[in-house]
């Protein structure tokens, strides 16, 4: 194409551009000015036309096929579609989970898919109509470029923020699990997810290859998302799609299945059975619920209490150090009969939770943080089967084994393919290594610990009236200490209220904080009650 600078010793032309002379469906073929030559009469002598093949052919079929506008937002949400589906069959297959989750969850995706009507194109739009919707920014009357380039980047943002990502996916996984009251936790699925088995980092790989390539690079990008963060921002995700579904629908949410999350969380924290029933009285006595709080203000002070597995998890904290409290102070049961009749050994407790060498899986796979996080430092010190598994999540999840056919690529197809013959990559996914020492299962583990501590429980001296001149003794709950800081604990506490974060689904702090803030609300309980008792 010709320059459209003026070219000295050309007459009778004129430069006009693209908004003056071709339509609007028309125009994104030309970017720059055309020379349009008049009929004068004189002899004109036409240059040679030579077309530039692109050595990459795959280069031209991306520009020509990719998409762009409603139409690659819809080819978006079908990629997600997948990516959802995929979990959801993990979650059926692996974790075996009743198959109605699927049929649930796929009501809810539709749910999910109703707020975004107004952003995906219909079937009866034709062609010219969905090209003068795409390109009408190209003709816009005598608005500037740079005016027209802000405003779409603005409202380009504005897009993004709303599109549904891989958080929903996992979201509404959840929301499934819990209209079906299965037991699953949000500290599940951000562990699975972390681990790498839940399909969520790299989830491209499990969209076709074809499907890809038609997307832009900004959607592409919400496929390959970083790292997952906190169990906080899931928590925070959750609630955040509960209150639309709530608001846009009117949907009712049931609580959580408190009664096997705590029998769980019992058997993980090899806790005496008579937690369970402190737990279960507690919560009553104070009225607290195990539902989302729907119509809490979000940001507030105790928002990490508007999610009810934390909720749980911090009255099952209070009950513990009620019950058996983690100090040396020597207490005295109020009946031989009573919850508080047995006292429990914390520094054996702790003991049990440093991992043993036989409860070390060796072909469990790499978590997705800490593989990358993995030095050279590291690879100098790490065992055996600590490379075979950071040599694993390289295979997984940087190395590929697509063969592209078209292009510059194609050149070297079957030479890639006789290359992968020679070297199979694993479908487990996971170099199998046997552990020489004998690996066990986690319920064998948790079962093994709790018959420990069962062991180590001791009982306690029953209460007997004082006698003249002599000390009564302390009771259970008497000397109760409030931790408001992280920094105060130490020792056993330190561990337990470490695991019941892991379990919760909470930050080390963020777990303190709202252990201490059911602990005010149980006392100014406390003070009101005898206050009651005085009036």
């Amino acid at each position: 194409m010709v320059s459209s600078t003026a070219i000295e010793g050309i007459s009778n032309r004129k430069y006009i551009t693209p908004r003056q002379l071709i339509p609007r469906s028309q125009a994104n073929r030309y970017q720059r000015g055309t020379i349009v030559a008049e009929n004068t009469g004189e002899y004109v002598i036409a240059g040679r036309k030579a077309r530039r093949r692109d050595p990459s052919a795959e280069t031209t079929t991306s520009r020509v096929s990719g998409l762009s506008g409603p139409r690659a937002f819809e080819h978006y949400l079908l990629a997600v579609q997948l990516v959802l589906r995929k979990q959801l069959r993990w979650l059926i297959e692996t974790k075996k989970l009743p198959e109605e989750l699927e049929t649930l969850v796929r009501d809810l995706w539709a749910l999910r898919l109703q707020r975004l009507r107004t952003r995906v194109s219909y079937d009866s739009d034709t062609e010219t109509d969905t090209q003068s919707h795409f390109f009408s920014s190209q003709s816009e009357g005598e608005a500037s470029a740079s005016d027209e380039s802000a405003h779409s980047r603005k409202h380009r943002g504005k897009k993004i923020d709303g599109t549904p990502n891989l958080l929903d996916t996992l979201a509404l996984c959840y929301i499934g699990t819990l209209l079906l009251r299965e037991p699953v936790l949000v500290a599940d699925l951000h562990r699975w997810a972390s681990d790498g088995e839940l399909p969520y980092y790299h989830a491209s790989n499990n969209v076709p290859l074809s499907m890809q390539e038609r997307l832009p690079a900004v959607y592409q990008e919400l496929l390959e998302p970083k790292l997952l963060g906190k169990p906080e921002k899931l928590h925070d995700h959750v609630l955040s799609l509960m209150r639309s579904f709530n608001t846009e629908f009117g949907m009712a949410l049931p609580p959580i299945n408190h009664p096997l999350i705590l029998y769980r969380w019992m058997k993980a924290l090899a806790l005496p059975i008579e937690i369970f029933a402190a737990t279960s009285r507690l919560a009553r006595l104070m009225d607290i619920t195990f539902a989302f709080a729907l119509d809490a203000k979000p940001g507030a002070k105790n928002h990490m209490l508007q999610y009810p597995e934390p909720r749980l998890m911090a009255i099952l904290i209070v009950s513990t150090k009620l019950l058996f409290p983690f100090d040396d102070i020597e207490r005295a049961a109020y009946s031989g009969n009573a919850m508080d009749a047995l006292g429990m050994d914390w520094s054996a407790w702790a003991e049990l939770q440093v991992p043993h060498p036989t409860e070390r899986k060796a072909s469990s796979p790499l978590a997705y943080a800490k593989a990358l996080e993995f030095s050279q430092t590291d690879v100098l010190g790490a065992a055996e089967h600590q490379l075979d598994q950071y040599m694993d999540w390289c295979e997984h999840n940087i190395a590929s084994e697509d063969i592209r056919e078209r292009g510059k690529a194609g050149r070297d197809a079957d030479f890639r393919r006789i290359l992968f013959g020679m070297f199979p990559v694993r479908e487990a996914g996971a170099t199998e290594h046997e552990d020489p020492s004998g690996s066990r299962s986690r319920e064998e583990v948790e079962t093994e610990k709790l018959r420990v501590v069962q062991a180590a429980l001791r009982t306690r001296s029953v209460i007997q009236p004082p006698r003249k001149g002599q000390t009564p003794a302390s009771g259970i709950g008497s000397s109760y200490r409030r931790i408001r800081t992280a920094g105060e604990l130490e020792g056993p506490a330190e561990v337990f209220y470490e695991r019941a974060a892991e379990l919760a689904g909470l930050s080390f702090e963020a777990m303190v904080m709202a252990v201490f803030r059911i602990e005010r609300r149980m006392q100014r309980l406390e003070e009101k009650a005898r206050k009651g008792i005085r009036d």
